[in-house]
């Protein structure tokens, strides 16, 4: 079973009402983004005091102590390093940043290779 699989079936094992698979999904965005990361979660996992429950009281406790006016909210439906609920998460699994920075994002329009015949988004001005 590979990593990937693996968290999945420990998010999948969470009630789905509950803020443990919310945080799941979280989970699963950071695995994706980094085979580092989901390699260093994966084996995390298997340690009852590093769960996705508990990694989902670290967020809540993270969240009570930055409310402002008795809320604290932060939207995260997809990866980006420099959301707090990822960093949160990340800190709470201690995944380096530097497991991020080997990605290699594209950019919308960019060509894989030099001369592969792509569209330039320049071009369609």
């Amino acid at each position: 079973m590979n990593n990937m699989e693996k968290i999945r079936q420990k998010v999948q094992a969470e009630k789905p009402e509950s803020g443990a698979r919310q945080i799941g999904e979280v989970v699963l965005l950071i695995a994706a983004a980094s085979e580092q990361a989901a390699e260093i979660i994966a084996a995390d996992l298997d340690n009852e005091s590093m769960s996705i429950a508990k990694c989902f009281e670290a967020l809540r406790d993270y969240a009570r102590k930055h409310q402002s006016g008795g809320f604290w909210g932060c939207m995260c439906n997809s990866f980006d390093a420099k959301n707090p609920v990822i960093q949160v998460v990340c800190d709470f699994y201690k995944v380096p940043k530097e497991a991020f920075e080997k990605q290699n994002p594209k950019r919308l329009g960019a060509n894989e290779t030099e001369g592969a015949g792509g569209i330039d988004l320049i071009d369609l001005l």
